[in-house]
């Protein structure tokens, strides 16, 4: 027995991933173009994830997330830890006067699965928000600082090294990330340990010094109670 992956299923898992995050309905073109794949086996994947409710078309034949997709779900969000031992404690503990985020790093893009902001009653959890690129989010500054500056070059354009580099060194050396944006705005991450996620606080305008000292700290006991064994 062949101890390779499956290529067909992994494009298949990956193409799933890209239609749900896209938010629209989108062509087997586009979503080829940004899959990197040949439009072929992108429809011909579709098409397969059609026959059992994961897929579906619209009008123009263009493809949406099926039923099916409401079933897998809710059985994801039942089988991951994190978001059952994290989400209670985030409701409770988290700051409710600035933006606190809770992600993953996939494909170099980040998957918010907790958000809420300033003055909102109910955050979005696993919904309500696409994916971001890495290099564009402090999360995901925070967890690409776990692979080697040689693997990331590769991945990234010199531009966006420029802004993701420092942000990397920062994270290896002081176990966070301190973006001062510059706009004023400051943002800060640090990763959950062994889940592959990272917790960040945003929306913070203009704050001197200490404010951010006591921000980390903020963040640092935030995260010792998501990473404790319950």
């Amino acid at each position: 027995m062949s101890s390779q992956p499956n290529q067909s299923l992994i494009d298949g898992i990956r193409c799933l991933q890209y239609l749900v995050s896209s938010g629209r309905a989108i062509g087997c073109r586009e979503l080829a173009r940004l899959m990197g794949i040949n439009t072929t086996r992108v429809n011909r994947l579709l098409m397969t994830m059609a026959s059992i409710g994961l897929t579906m078309q619209d009008a123009q034949r263009r493809y949406l997330p099926g039923p099916g997709i409401h079933a897998l779900a809710a059985q994801a969000i039942r089988g991951s830890a994190l978001f059952s031992h994290a989400l209670p404690l985030l409701e409770r503990y988290a700051p409710k006067d600035i933006v606190v985020a809770m992600a993953v790093l996939w494909e170099d893009q980040v998957i918010y699965i907790y958000h809420s902001e300033p003055g909102s009653q109910v955050s979005q959890a696993l919904a309500g928000f696409h994916m971001l690129p890495a290099w564009q989010s402090v999360i995901g500054m925070s967890l690409l600082a776990a692979e080697s500056d040689d693997d990331l070059q590769k991945r990234f354009t010199d531009e966006q090294w420029r802004q993701l580099g420092p942000h990397v060194a920062q994270q290896r050396e002081q176990g966070h990330v301190v973006w001062r944006h510059d706009d004023g705005e400051i943002s800060m991450a640090q990763p959950l340990g062994a889940h592959s996620a990272a917790l960040a606080f945003a929306g913070m305008w203009q704050i001197n010094e200490a404010v951010v000292e006591t921000r980390l700290e903020e963040l640092h006991s935030l995260v010792n109670r998501l990473t404790e064994k319950p």
